[in-house]
């Protein structure tokens, strides 16, 4: 940026003689008077005084007016200090004096003397000049002007000096006065009028120094930089040694502004050998001159001196500070130096750009996007908006943080095609990464964004809503065809299968599963799937012999599942009374899958099936099979009920009896409990003992009807039993059942909390958080805090973090139970953390290192949480204290990463020797954080290139590249690949 050099410009006032006509005496013999009037003219100044003060007490010859004057004159010719109060007191004796106009031209050229110029112009302005004599006219002219000048009246001034010019007998004071207009056009900036004013002065030897100077000032403010060069550097070498420093600072500065930067080095360092003392503008731009010449450490030593001023000159070099520090490739001063220009308000334009680097470079150091949004705030309409929006999304897209990605794109106000084309694919990612964690709500925002109809309608599907999701499955078939992407076609088909056998649509289900099948069989693993749910849709149907064949098809296909074919087979055959066979087929299950899930199923099935087949003993052992082992819990009830009908069947109603009672002793609220009580019932009426029944019900507490209350109280029981039996699908069916028909039930918030426990068994997270959100909204002691500190894990696994800090925030004020209080506090520190609410983190961070109750684990993750909160803040310096204290256990994860990120700091800051030694010191270490090291070898990559040493640039990515080995997937080979290629595009 331009800046002007103002010069101090000396005053000196010419010694201008003067002469003076006396007024002759009245009387010709006046010997006194004529005496007086000659010691006058010889300068005998107080001799003369006391003559004409004699004259005037004695009116000798009524001169006594003319004697006063004189008396005045002689007085101010000595610089009596009385002579101002005598000028006032002679005004009111003499209003009429002879002589008045030169009274008033002395006593102002007394106050000039004295520097009192507005004293001086005031005296003056009492002078008639048409009435002094033609040979004083323009020296009174000339006078007024210069104290004019010096009162700060410019234009009045030069005014005056123009009128010194044109009088007839003002030779003498010409050149004086066309300088001082020259210098009053200068000073005020019209350097044009003042050119051609001071170009012939300089070769007035009295005015050629000055007048040089000016002159070339003048020029370079007119930017006629070789018209300086041409002028200047003859009159350089000729000049004398005040003029040749003045000169020599022109020179560089105009050599600098044509971009020939070595002999404006050459000229600016012959100033600096003479120049007494730098100033602040001679800083200034050697700051600026060792900028262009590429010396960035000298220009950033002499901006920083600069820097400290509080004004426009001061902003200026914190600017160029910054620039300086950015070639030095030190982001972290450039950081600091653009922040402190973006402060100031002297030059707004400068403050914008400054505030705009500061922004990026905010960013790029801290990922903190604050200071654009205050940038955004004050600059709403700058174009340079949509360039660092793009600069960040691109950034984000590279570490993979695409809904940071999407919100830096939405933020365009002018978006290009490729931004919008950025935007989508963005909006695409995020909604990959969000179905990932079975976040589908959000997920579903996000593939909308991206017009993503395919991925849309499986969230829709995740989510339960099934017909909307057929709705857009179907709407995407019509219009995408089957050539636009193969795969999803086929699958959509597949997709509105599954929706519609959720919703027990079994007709259409096997409609559109028979279609995708129809279509080609490139997935096998879908293909045994989609046969496996057509014998599901069939049997469903009743359509029990199709259902065999599809489930030996799912069977062919190697189906993920073969146990569960088996199992549906046989309940087929059975359907069928292939007895036989389903036996064998339970067999040939429980034989290849010894530990499926389905073998309990399986040995009930075929207990039941003997039992049908009057084979009681072998149905006996399967029945005592079960209640022998505690993986069969689910069917003891089960089993005693059916070895109660055994015995009736065997007509052993003593020992059926006892079966039945064992079922109600141990398993009341089961759903078999009913039946078993059926079969008391049975038992005694046979006997015709029903009194002996209703005693045993009195017994039990069980009154022969059920009240609508125990009634209740049975569903909840029976729903309650199968989430105890870890049967979660089948607990979801019942809890929602018991739901529906109880809304207004005690035990909703018991049955939401089983809920979601079922829904996170069955890896339905979403679902899980809407069923403990419940119990949250109606408190219920216990249920509650589990659901409260349930919700909070789920809300922070679906990446939903303000909702986690809302949720870690409720469980903190209503635990009961230290360990989730411990975990509230904890939990809210990492979701502050995570939904960049950094401040709130470091006070959550300090809350947790004061508690003792944490370990060292958690305290240590507190620091590193405080640590990059610190970094995000901007606020380097606590953070480096802290990832000091922690890179010192660099064995562990997070010591090693804070080992990095002090490698990486000394890179920000240009300190490349510093941060090499630090990576191979590091790598010396033999850290099992192999992540980390590879991490500071890219690092130590980009400090070759930083260098321009692109070969072992490249030599030290493919290393990381052959020599890392990944336990599991990582962003390593992402980096490293994308710093390969701009390796390769170097080399071209």
């Amino acid at each position: 940026m331009t800046h002007r050099l103002r010069w101090i410009i000396p005053v000196f006032m010419l010694l201008i003689s003067t002469s003076f006509f006396g007024q002759e005496a009245q009387t010709a013999g006046d010997d006194l008077f004529a005496r007086a009037v000659e010691l006058y003219r010889q300068e005998q100044y107080w001799s003369a005084s006391e003559l004409f003060g004699k004259l005037e007490k004695n009116n000798v010859d009524g001169l006594a007016s003319l004697s006063a004057s004189y008396r005045l004159l002689c007085e101010i010719a000595l610089e009596d200090q009385a002579a101002e109060k005598r000028v006032a007191r002679w005004e009111q004796l003499y209003p009429s004096a002879p002589l008045k106009n030169q009274v008033y031209y002395h006593l102002g050229n007394l106050y000039a003397s004295r520097n009192l110029f507005s004293e001086a112009v005031a005296a003056y302005g009492k002078v008639k000049i048409d009435r002094l004599p033609l040979m004083e006219r323009a020296a009174c002219t000339f006078r007024k002007g210069y104290a004019t000048m010096q009162c700060g009246d410019m234009k009045k001034a030069a005014a005056l000096f123009l009128e010194t010019e044109n009088y007839p007998l003002g030779e003498s004071y010409k050149w004086a006065s066309r300088y001082y207009r020259g210098y009053i056009h200068y000073s005020e900036g019209r350097f044009e009028q003042a050119v051609p004013l001071l170009e012939p002065l300089t070769q007035v030897p009295q005015y050629a120094s000055l007048s040089t100077a000016y002159l070339l000032q003048a020029l370079l403010y007119l930017k006629q930089y070789e018209r300086v060069i041409q002028t200047g550097v003859p009159a350089y070498k000729d000049a004398n040694p005040s003029l040749r420093t003045t000169l020599a600072k022109t020179l560089s500065e105009a050599y600098f502004a044509l971009d020939r930067t070595t002999q404006a080095r050459s000229f600016f360092d012959d100033y600096l050998k003479d120049a007494s003392t730098l100033t602040s503008a001679d800083r200034y731009f050697s700051g600026i001159l060792y900028f262009k010449l590429g010396d960035y450490l000298q220009a950033a030593e002499q901006l920083a001196i600069v820097g400290a001023r509080q004004d426009s000159l001061g902003q200026n070099a914190l600017y160029h500070l910054g620039e300086s520090y950015i070639r030095l490739r030190n982001k972290v001063e450039a950081m600091e130096s653009f922040k402190r220009a973006s402060a100031m308000s002297y030059d707004p334009a400068i403050r914008e750009d400054a505030f705009f680097n500061y922004a990026k470079l905010s960013f790029d150091l801290n990922g903190d996007i604050e200071v654009l949004s205050l940038y955004r705030k004050e600059y709403p309409d700058s174009p340079k908006l949509d360039e660092i929006q793009t600069y960040i999304a691109a950034n984000y897209f590279i570490n993979q943080d695409y809904a940071s990605a999407v919100e830096a794109l939405q933020a365009l106000k002018n978006p290009s095609p490729e931004n919008n084309r950025d935007l989508i694919r963005a909006a695409y990612l995020r909604g990959i990464q969000l179905y990932q964690t079975g976040s589908f709500r959000d997920a579903e925002k996000y593939f909308s964004l991206a017009q993503e109809p395919y991925w849309i309608a499986e969230c829709l599907y995740r989510s339960n809503k099934f017909n909307n999701a057929i709705n857009i499955w179907k709407q995407y078939i019509k219009e995408s065809g089957s050539f636009s992407n193969p795969e999803k076609y086929r699958t959509s088909h597949y997709n509105i299968g599954y929706a519609y056998f959720k919703m027990k649509d079994y007709k259409n289900a096997a409609q559109w599963f028979t279609i995708y099948l129809n279509l080609g069989m490139s997935n096998r693993s879908l293909a045994a799937d989609t046969y496996l749910r057509l014998g599901d849709c069939a049997f469903a149907q009743y359509q029990h012999q199709e259902a065999t064949v599809e489930y030996q098809r799912a069977l062919d296909y190697k189906t993920t599942a073969p146990d569960y074919a088996l199992f549906q087979i046989a309940m087929a055959q059975g359907v069928l009374n292939k007895e036989t066979e389903k036996i064998a087929t339970l067999d040939r299950l429980m034989e290849e899958y010894p530990t499926s899930s389905f073998f309990s199923s399986a040995l009930f099935e075929q207990g039941r099936t003997y039992v049908q087949t009057n084979q009681y003993e072998k149905a006996e052992e399967r029945f005592n099979t079960i209640l022998l082992f505690a993986t069969h819990s689910a069917f003891h009830a089960k089993a005693l009920v059916e070895l109660g009908l055994i015995r009736i069947n065997r007509q052993d109603p003593d020992a059926a009896l006892d079966y039945y009672k064992e079922v109600l002793r141990r398993y009341p609220d089961s759903p078999d409990a009913a039946n078993a009580l059926a079969g008391i019932e049975n038992v005694y009426m046979a006997r015709n003992d029903s009194q002996g029944f209703f005693d045993y019900l009195e017994s039990l507490g069980i009154d022969a009807g059920k009240s609508p209350g125990e009634k209740e109280m049975m569903v909840f029981t029976s729903a309650e039993q199968l989430f105890l039996n870890d049967s979660p699908a089948a607990a979801v069916t019942a809890l929602n059942n018991f739901i529906s028909q109880y809304p207004q039930s005690v035990k909703i918030p018991a049955a939401h909390f089983y809920l979601g426990e079922s829904y996170s068994k069955l890896g339905k997270m979403q679902l899980a958080a809407d069923a403990y959100l419940v119990v949250m909204k109606k408190p219920s002691g216990s249920f509650t805090e589990l659901a409260t500190r349930n919700y909070a894990v789920i809300q922070y696994d679906l990446e939903q973090y303000a909702n986690a800090v809302d949720a870690y925030m409720s469980l903190n004020d209503i635990a009961q139970i230290e360990n989730n209080r411990l975990d509230a506090q904890k939990g809210l520190m990492w979701s502050f953390y995570k939904n960049k609410q950094y401040r709130n983190a470091v006070v959550q961070s300090n809350k947790v290192l004061e508690n003792k109750a944490f370990d060292n684990t958690v305290h240590v993750s507190a620091k590193y949480v405080k640590a990059l909160s610190y970094l995000a803040l901007g606020e380097r310096a606590e953070a480096l204290l802290l990832l000091e204290e922690l890179s010192r256990e660099h064995q562990t994860a997070t010591g090693a990463e804070a080992y990095y990120l002090l490698c990486k700091d000394a890179f920000d800051s240009g300190d490349f020797e510093k941060a090499e030694t630090m990576i191979y010191n590091f790598s010396d270490t033999e850290t099992p954080q192999e992540y980390w090291v590879a991490r500071a070898f890219i690092l130590l990559g980009d400090i070759f290139a930083e260098r321009g040493e692109w070969t072992q640039a490249r030599a030290t990515y493919e290393s990381v590249q052959k020599g890392y080995k990944p336990s599991e997937p990582d962003d390593i080979a992402r980096i490293v690949t994308m710093r390969i290629k701009k390796c390769e595009e170097q080399a071209q």
